[in-house]
């Protein structure tokens, strides 16, 4: 039996990341095509909810989607063991209780809800669960995440135990929507993974109309007649439809059209402008990365004031208000404000001080600055923040030689390759232990290609994600002051993402750090 440890209510948060670039993206609109209606179930169902991505998912098998521009598509019909709730913490979903077992968090527990059943009528029981968890965790594009955990086991008819041959103190919120790894999938399609790319093999709330479906164009999602709690089900229909043109959208909002859309900051005044309601929680974090902090290729970056010269030459506050203007904030850290490694002390560590910069610079033996080799990402804003940079580097002498990629892939490739010292990034706010599984820790990773190892740090992680709840936020607090100090990156801004929306014909679009818009179950006709 679980210990006093075990609850309902775990109070770690985090907000994912867009696969390995774990950067959350609000790429989606909605409309509500036929309007609300009545709904045959008495739940206040509407008719047909039309929502508009800018993307087409990656794939609809949860392991291999991409965590933030995925998950609506993914979420729709498959449950999860748990659910993010709006505070930031993870509550009951498939599982009524959970929690670590004893001290460590290595050893983690929960129990299902009885008669549950997947779309297709099996039964949804603790063999089914742990398999799917098993699958998931071995087979995703975040196995870093998962990278501690050795064995999941069903113990019971109902209950699933969770080993980790290390201490993971974020397994509640891998469970939940938000992650996605804990979307069970049922043994119809863990028997024929290939088809998983482009079918659903759920037990969420809605089933995918494939009939009435093509892939990287539109999305049929119909009711699931096995759902196990139908005042969860909001529409009679959701179709997702695949548009990449923001402005069209955005028009498409504002005539009435659609009724709600993920915007970047240059659209907010039109929104506005257009009658619409607009709200932005922190979601990303924005800068450079010194990766290579060996001097492995760039002989410089190994020492530790060349670094912090590089954030001294730095005008965040001037970069943040060109980007995003008000709907953003200037940062030295890669965390956000209500995450567990947020050190609010640190978020101006490194005031605009050119002059000091080009004295470290030439107490480290680099008066006239050097060249570097920078590769970016050419999405998300990220570009304009490293262009921004590299100009402000200049007047110290450090001059850049830029290469941006435009798809995660190349960047993916080229962030791992090591021919780059420097990275332009783009990361999602994200619990601390998995912030360290990309970045800290000495393994190569696309935020840590070069596996930068320093035993300070990885000891104070280790105590942290050992630790119980009421100590883990001040020891990763320390983690990131200490980063901070080292200079391991030059982050220059927290990006919010914003929804447009049209409240008074729909609810449900809460964005904070720690929740997302919750398309399955809180999105409903107002």
């Amino acid at each position: 039996m679980p210990s006093k440890r075990m609850t309902q209510r775990v109070t770690r948060r985090t907000t994912g990341g867009l696969a390995a670039l774990a950067m959350l993206a609000v790429g989606a609109t909605a409309c509500s095509g036929s309007g609300a209606g009545s709904g045959a179930s008495g739940h206040g169902q509407g008719d047909t909810l039309t929502v508009v991505s800018l993307s087409a998912p990656a794939s609809l098998d949860p392991a291999k989607a991409n965590v933030g521009s995925d998950n609506w598509f993914v979420n729709l019909t498959y449950d999860t063991v748990l659910r993010q709730r709006r505070d930031g913490t993870a509550g009951p979903g498939l599982a009524t209780t959970f929690g670590y077992v004893g001290s460590g968090n290595t050893e983690f527990e929960f129990t299902l809800r009885g008669g549950l059943r997947f779309a297709d009528g099996s039964a949804l029981d603790a063999k089914a669960v742990a398999n799917s968890l098993d699958y998931s965790r071995k087979n995703g594009l975040n196995v870093s995440w998962t990278s501690a955990i050795a064995s999941v086991t069903a113990t019971g008819p109902l209950t699933v135990r969770i080993h980790c041959s290390s201490p993971n103190p974020m397994l509640p919120q891998l469970l939940t929507q938000l992650l996605m790894i804990g979307s069970v999938i049922s043994p119809k399609g863990l028997a024929r993974p290939g088809l998983m790319g482009t079918q659903s093999f759920g037990a969420g709330p809605y089933v995918l109309d494939a009939a009435n479906s093509a892939s990287g164009d539109h999305y049929t999602y119909r009711p699931n007649a096995n759902y196990w709690d139908k005042t969860k089900i909001h529409w009679k229909k959701v179709v997702i439809k695949v548009v990449s043109n923001p402005n069209s959208a955005l028009q498409a909002v504002r005539t009435g059209q659609a009724e709600v859309m993920g915007i970047s900051a240059n659209q907010v005044d039109t929104a506005r402008a257009g009658g619409l309601d607009v709200v932005g929680s922190p979601n990303a974090v924005l800068g450079l990365n010194l990766a290579d902090r060996n001097g492995s290729s760039a002989k410089p970056l190994a020492d530790v004031r060349v670094r912090q010269a590089l954030n001294y030459a730095v005008d965040r506050d001037a970069i943040t208000k060109a980007v995003v203007g008000g709907h953003g904030h200037s940062t030295d850290e890669i965390s956000l404000p209500g995450l567990d490694g947020y050190a609010a002390d640190y978020d101006r560590h490194y005031t605009y001080d050119p002059a000091k910069a080009m004295r470290l610079l030439a107490e480290a033996g680099y008066p006239h600055g050097f060249p570097l080799k920078v590769e970016t990402q050419g999405f998300f804003g990220v570009d304009l923040v490293t262009q921004a940079v590299v100009e402000q580097w200049k007047k110290i002498g450090v001059t850049a030689e830029v290469t941006t990629d435009t798809s995660i892939g190349q960047w993916l490739t080229n962030a791992t390759s090591k021919k780059f010292p420097v990275l332009g990034f783009g990361y999602g706010g994200a619990t601390t232990y998995a912030l360290s599984l990309d970045w800290m820790l000495p393994h190569p990773t696309a935020f840590n290609p070069f596996a930068t190892s320093d035993p300070k740090l990885t000891g104070v992680l280790a105590a942290a994600a050992a630790a119980a709840p009421d100590r883990q936020g001040a020891l990763y607090q320390d983690a990131m002051r200490y980063a901070v100090d080292q200079a391991w990156f030059v982050s220059v801004m927290r990006m919010d993402g914003l929804y447009a929306y049209n409240g008074k014909k729909l609810t449900g679009f809460d964005v904070k750090p720690g929740y997302l818009p919750d398309l399955a179950w809180e999105v409903a006709p107002k």
